[in-house]
């Protein structure tokens, strides 16, 4: 915007307008934010009361609660049951607080709060559900029962203290027996998940290692297969398991060779015994044997032969030889002694036949040692495919002893698991009712007023961009600000306010004419419009009171109601038959019959007149120059109340045949772009600045402005 500063005591005409660049105060952002909260006190105080109320009332009135603690022990070294660390390790001390922690977000798990909610079977009990704060807990039990595992895990609180390792578990209900089952039932949960965990982890151990032995074990049986198929392929006769504690192992054929040898071992002694047996009796009489002479039969012949013998001596001394008796003696004697000599060289020749059947053994068991020692060394050269896969089996079977043995240290780590988890104190049901929360209720509720009423605040703050403050016209307007009008605290009218010469309305307009002096080097303009963007923001007032002023101060004021279609000065003249602005404008009157002087007599005033013509036609002529002229020559100044800028085209007709305009702008209603759009609207060489009307300081939130500014008060 600019203003106009005189280079020397000329008259207004005669000023060069230069541009306005007096520095603007900036007010700082703790005084912005002061002031924005002073401007929405109200807000804030209604907001944060009703709140405190709200949390007042739900304190008394909400029913009684119960808290109940349980305290669980979390221990992240547990005793090592097994000697195996590889079944139970130990956990690294540097993760123990993320172990701590890792606990204490499990009892806020779903998981929990679902086991918990199982346990105690509270989608079937209404009670329970009223009590933990579920009034309508859905159309089914499935529903009912997902709502109480979300309230249960959104209400539960754990607290872990410092330097310690017992954690205090808490959950707070209407019902105190509910408070203490709850509480136990999450550490119950708790000490179980921890257990099922490792019980998981072993069974999942356990299932591996089922698969991995059934493999095994599959393995260990293909290879069996294929080495007996092989075997059976190649004619191998090989024992897979030992016969007996002489058994010597290896193929059959190996064992029957071994066997054999040792036999013909045998049969060899057995036919050397028998050659020097047969070649020591081969040159000996036969009947100087042993063997024969033990032989009962031939004990029993010779026997019988020395009794013929004894018998024929008889009878040759009875008789002769050829007695039949003697004959026949004679006879049995000699029968006896072939039967003896056979006998005898039978028992010789017996030797000779042992010799001969040993040394026939002894061939023969030679040749099937002979034969035995092939067919082994044949199959001991097709056995090297056979070993192969021997060696094979015994790797799988080691491989599925090995398993085996470990399937058998898990299952008994899994029945021998110790948890981290130890309930130390049961929730018990509490006695008394938990202390009452009206102020904890109420400071909550305080804070939430004040954090609403701040939201709602900046809220107002941000769509009611309007002007409180000459800072305002200054710095978002670049609009030099001339004055500050008061508004009026009682219920006196303005204009009785104006005639009070020690008022504040008063002295605010004392202050503004004279700012209007200043603000054109000290020479008041001939002509002064006042304008102002919208209806009603007190422009007639201060044109008034501006007038009145001047007035006081000896100059020669003549005041010019320029609004054609509203008629505020009807009131400040003695007699409206006289010709109006209008008329001359219209040329149906001059300019020197409208001018009467007003009620008051410290001024003179000329009415808008009445004419049939539209405003419009009548202010772009182009003689309101000239009755402006011929109003001027005989007054200080002419001061025009104009007409709204916004929606008229009647104010800025004005403004092009004046010498300065004067914007009007009511505090704290009127908008920043409503103003910058008439301003903007306005010619902009003769707009000299602004003044705010209506002006409190209170409500503007700042620290000038109000009616003791105004006011000047001597000392008693």
């Amino acid at each position: 915007m600019n203003t106009l500063v005189p280079a020397a005591p000329r008259s207004f005409a005669e000023l060069e307008a230069i541009p306005y660049a007096r520095p603007m105060s900036q007010a700082t952002a703790v005084e912005q934010v002061i002031a924005a909260v002073y401007r929405q006190r109200y807000v804030i105080a209604i907001a944060v009361g009703v709140c405190m109320t709200i949390g007042a009332l739900v304190s008394i009135l909400s029913p009684s609660k119960y808290t109940a603690s349980a305290s669980v022990q979390l221990d992240q070294q547990i005793p090592q049951l097994l000697g195996d660390k590889g079944l139970d390790p130990q956990v690294s001390v540097q993760d123990s607080d993320r172990f701590l922690q890792t606990q204490l977000d499990l009892i806020r798990s779903r998981s929990i709060a679902d086991s918990v909610a199982t346990k105690l079977k509270l989608a079937k009990s209404p009670q329970a559900l009223k009590a933990i704060g579920i009034d309508d807990p859905g159309p089914d039990a499935e529903t009912a029962h997902a709502v109480a595992v979300a309230q249960l895990q959104d209400n539960v609180q754990v607290q872990l203290g410092l330097n310690t390792r017992l954690a205090e578990i808490y959950y707070t209900t209407t019902d105190a027996n509910l408070s203490a089952r709850i509480a136990n039932g999450f550490a119950e949960s708790l000490q179980e998940a921890n257990i099922d965990s490792k019980l998981q982890v072993s069974n999942k151990a356990k299932e591996y290692l089922t698969q991995q032995l059934a493999k095994a074990k599959q393995r260990l049986e293909t290879s069996e297969t294929q080495m007996l198929s092989y075997a059976r392929q190649e004619d191998l006769t090989t024992t897979v398991v030992p016969s007996g504690p002489n058994d010597r192992g290896g193929s059959l054929r190996a064992q029957e060779l071994g066997q054999l040898t040792d036999s013909l071992a045998q049969v060899t002694s057995q036919r050397i015994a028998a050659q020097e047996r047969w070649q020591q009796v081969q040159n000996t009489p036969a009947m100087n044997l042993p063997e024969v002479q033990s032989n009962s039969a031939i004990q029993d012949l010779v026997a019988q032969k020395a009794q013929q013998e004894a018998s024929l001596r008889e009878e040759r001394q009875r008789h002769t030889d050829k007695y039949p008796t003697v004959a026949e003696a004679a006879a049995k004697i000699k029968e006896l002694d072939a039967q003896i000599n056979s006998f005898a060289a039978n028992i010789k020749s017996s030797f000779y036949g042992q010799y001969l059947a040993a040394a026939q053994q002894e061939r023969q068991m030679q040749e099937k040692v002979g034969q035995l020692r092939g067919a082994a060394m044949s199959e001991r050269e097709r056995s090297v495919g056979y070993n192969a896969l021997s060696r094979e089996v015994e790797t799988n079977k080691a491989f599925y002893d090995g398993l085996l043995e470990r399937y058998k240290e898990i299952a008994t780590a899994s029945g021998a698991t110790a948890a981290n988890v130890t309930i130390v104190d049961q929730a018990w049901p509490p006695l008394i009712p938990d202390s009452s929360h009206l102020a904890r209720n109420m400071a909550f509720g305080g804070t939430a007023g004040l954090i609403i009423a701040l939201l709602f605040g900046a809220f107002r703050e941000r769509i009611h961009n309007v002007v409180r403050s000459t800072g305002d016209l200054e710095q978002a307007l670049n609009l030099p600000a001339l004055g500050v009008v008061p508004r009026l605290t009682g219920p006196e009218e303005v204009r009785d306010a104006l005639d009070d010469v020690t008022s504040a309305q008063a002295e605010a307009y004392h202050s503004v004419a004279v700012a209007v002096q200043e603000a054109c080097g000290g020479v008041l303009p001939k002509t002064l419009l006042i304008t102002s963007s919208t209806a009603s923001e007190g422009k007639s007032t201060s044109a008034m009171g501006i007038a009145r002023s001047l007035s006081a101060m000896g100059k020669s004021v003549l005041l010019v109601d320029g609004d054609l279609r509203r008629h505020a000065s009807v009131k400040l003249i003695a007699s409206d038959s006289q010709p109006g602005f209008s008329e001359v404008l219209a040329g149906s009157s001059t300019p020197e019959r409208a001018v009467q002087r007003s009620v008051g007599g410290d001024f003179s005033i000329v009415h808008p007149g009445e004419s049939a013509t539209s405003p419009v036609t009548l202010l772009a002529t182009d003689g309101i120059k000239r009755v402006f002229d011929k109003l001027a020559a005989k007054h200080d100044i002419v001061i025009i109340d104009g007409p709204p800028v916004m929606g008229l085209a009647d104010a800025v007709l004005l403004a092009r045949s004046v010498e300065a305009v004067l914007v009007v702008v009511e505090a704290n209603r009127t908008h920043l772009n409503e103003i910058d759009i008439a301003v903007s609207r306005l010619p902009q060489n003769n707009i000299i600045g602004g003044i705010i009307t209506k002006f409190d300081s209170k409500s503007a939130g700042v620290r000038y402005g109000g009616t003791e500014y105004y006011t000047y008060r001597r000392s008693e």
